[in-house]
């Protein structure tokens, strides 16, 4: 027997239900997003500290292999020289900055050469190291170092020749 109040009852019961899941997929969803988004975070912030690192040292040994002769002034300093401009890169700041200089003197001249160079990469630090010809690069960002080794070609040619 159908009572008049129980059709009622069951519609009221089955609306209930059916807004207590809608709200359960509602709070799951939303914690979802919220997990992702936190580790979207964590991997782009890891790969922004590697990728900085890693392009600035990447970037110095190319250009090492590309001069005609490199000479590390510093801890800090690395002087390239090619025809007719030298070009600087030092760390200063919490960054790798890159100078040109026309003439071969230009940057000897200079009071203060670390001065106005453009700003390349971030980096925690910078190490530039000459031992048994070699040059050691090293950079480190949010915990992440990474280290290459090129031939020094101080004071000779690409095929290894003196000047």
């Amino acid at each position: 027997m159908n009572r008049p109040g129980s059709g009622r009852l069951a519609e009221t019961v089955s609306s209930a239900a059916s807004m207590t899941l809608f709200l359960i997929f509602s709070v799951c969803c939303l914690i979802i997003i919220a997990v992702a988004s936190s580790a979207y975070g964590r991997i782009s912030g890891n790969y922004d500290s590697t990728f900085n690192s890693a392009a600035a040292v990447r970037y110095i040994t190319n250009k090492i292999r590309a001069s005609e002769s490199a000479e590390v002034i510093s801890e800090s300093e690395l002087l390239l020289t090619n025809s007719g401009y030298e070009t600087l890169i030092y760390y200063d700041g919490g960054a790798v900055f890159e100078r040109l200089f026309a003439g071969a003197d230009s940057m000897k001249n200079e009071d203060s050469p670390n001065a106005g160079g453009e700003r390349m990469f971030g980096a925690e630090s910078l190490v530039i190291e000459e031992t048994d010809g070699l040059i050691k690069v090293t950079a480190e960002d949010s915990g992440h170092s990474f280290t290459a080794y090129c031939r020094s070609c101080r004071g000779s040619n690409r095929r290894g020749t003196e000047k």
